[in-house]
């Protein structure tokens, strides 16, 4: 966990970032899903709290840097046409 950052939304409503450093899009995720459940479970003022959606949102300069690596494109994978015989 790197940051976090909290926002009201709706009214009786916060949005919580979470700037997690991990291994994977899916790690990051399960690691921040955990930290706010934890939360909301390790204080009676969260009682009725819930965690309604729990996703990442892409880092512009993460990706941005890809498309300066070898291939310049910034893909790992084939396009579905280069996966067959017939490109």
């Amino acid at each position: 966990m790197e940051h976090v950052s909290v926002h009201e939304s709706p009214p009786g409503s916060l949005t919580v970032g979470l700037y997690v450093v991990a291994e994977s899009l899916f790690a990051a995720e399960r690691v921040a899903q955990t930290v706010a459940e934890r939360a909301l479970r390790s204080d009676t003022r969260f009682r009725g709290c819930r965690v309604t959606s729990c996703s990442a949102a892409l880092v512009g300069d993460y990706f941005d840097g890809l498309l300066g690596e070898s291939g310049g494109d910034g893909r790992f994978m084939r396009l579905p046409y280069e996966d067959t015989e017939e490109h």
